[in-house]
């Protein structure tokens, strides 16, 4: 690989060698410079307004950025140059699944699929689009053979256990989750999948049991939060429900649903008092509350006002 510097001190001496100034804005976006890299390459699209490949890297630039829209449409001129290009079809229809254009991703994909009927990605993504447009087994199908051409592609497995919890395969569901955990001990979502099959059977304890190992491995994730609290306050265990928001706190310090469920523990146990500090604490962190900011509100007014009599 050449060292970018070289690359810039190639350019210098001639800025008119096309092939460097490619080479050298490839490097810079590698680098993480993108927006630098992007001037580089609008310059040799004006140079080479026909050129597939120039305009199918601006859409790796743009998507980079996150600038989806722009992105699929440097792809979409990319595919008008060479409308046989797999790559320029694999990305745009990622782009397309990113922007919810699902059917156009789809005919992409079975493009990418004619070409190489074994390509693991393309196998896994029309999965995640089948997943998407809630067709089960069609995604099942797909995501079957994405895990059997890579056994390690754990994200393919936990969409596939997802989806056979969604057609009442709930045995293979947990087994598979349960695969993916001893692969890596902290995917967080698997976890929570878990907890929310044990708490639809009605385990409570089971439930509660994998909500805890989520937030050990993601202390923000608030959905977990609210349902191991809402488990604990269906057991009556404010004790534990205190204890484990207690223990959030410094992990994740900026959570306003963490001081408001806390709040609803002290207002459960007749403990006034704290429930209006950690009320006042969660509306000094109103940005990040999930619930309705102005019942919040409402609700602190509404002791205040009850105070004063």
């Amino acid at each position: 690989m050449t060292d970018i510097n070289e690359l810039a001190k190639k350019l210098k001496e001639n800025p008119e060698d096309y092939k460097t100034m490619e080479e050298y804005a490839i490097a810079l976006s590698d680098s993480g410079q993108n927006e630098e890299a992007l001037k580089y390459f609008k310059y040799l699209r004006k140079v080479f307004p026909e050129n597939a490949q120039v305009c199918y890297n601006i859409g790796i630039i743009f998507e980079k950025l996150k600038y989806n829209n722009e992105a699929s449409q440097a792809y979409e001129k990319a595919l008008k140059l060479d409308e046989n290009d797999i790559d320029i079809k694999f990305n745009l229809a990622l782009v397309y699944i990113k922007n919810n254009n699902l059917s156009q991703a789809e005919k992409l994909l079975t493009d990418v699929l004619a070409a190489d009927e074994n390509d693991q990605n393309a196998l896994f993504h029309l999965g995640e689009i089948h997943s998407k447009l809630q067709n089960h087994q069609q995604a099942i199908d797909f995501l079957l053979k994405a895990v059997s051409l890579d056994d390690n592609d754990l994200i393919a497995k936990f969409y596939l256990a997802f989806e056979y919890n969604k057609i009442g395969e709930v045995q293979k569901s947990i087994d598979l989750y349960h695969k993916i955990i001893a692969k890596n001990a902290d995917y967080s979502w698997a976890y929570y999948n878990l907890a929310s099959i044990y708490s639809e059977k009605g385990d409570t304890d089971r439930a509660i049991f994998y909500l805890e190992r989520t937030l050990k491995t993601n202390p923000n994730d608030m959905q977990a939060v609210k349902l191991v609290i809402k488990l604990f306050f269906k057991q009556k265990k404010y004790e534990a429900a205190e204890r484990l928001l207690k223990q959030l706190i410094p992990k994740a310090p900026e959570q306003a649903d963490i001081y408001y469920l806390l709040a609803q523990v002290y207002n459960s146990i007749n403990n006034p008092a704290n429930y209006y500090k950690f009320l006042k604490f969660a509306e000094a962190k109103l940005i990040t509350f999930s619930g309705d900011k102005e019942m919040l509100k409402n609700e602190i007014a509404d002791f205040e006002s009850k105070q004063k009599k």
